[in-house]
């Protein structure tokens, strides 16, 4: 009923036929979807550097302990940007 002598359709069932080809379409599409892994590195080196800043920020303050003279602060900041940058740089959403 839609299709004209020539073979065209004539406008009617256009969305039906839309829906149809949508439904069997099997072909494999590409998502632009970001992995979690990357948000992951990008909210560890900021805490990374954050902790860091504190830890220069502090570092003539602190009390005279043996913890205290590891400076923990400055070795976490330096250990948490680094494995936010290996997981940043693994998961950069690159074109393909």
């Amino acid at each position: 009923m839609g299709e004209t002598p020539t073979g065209k359709t004539n406008g009617h069932d256009i969305p039906a036929a839309r829906k149809e080809a949508e439904i069997m379409d099997v072909t494999r599409h590409k998502h632009n979807m970001l992995p979690v892994w990357f948000f992951i590195g990008v909210i560890l080196v900021i805490y990374g550097i954050l902790i860091f800043a504190t830890g220069i920020f502090e570092y003539n303050d602190l009390p005279d302990t043996v913890l205290a003279e590891l400076h923990a602060p400055i070795w976490w900041g330096i250990l948490l940007s680094v494995v936010g940058a290996i997981f940043v740089q693994k998961h950069y959403p690159h074109k393909r």
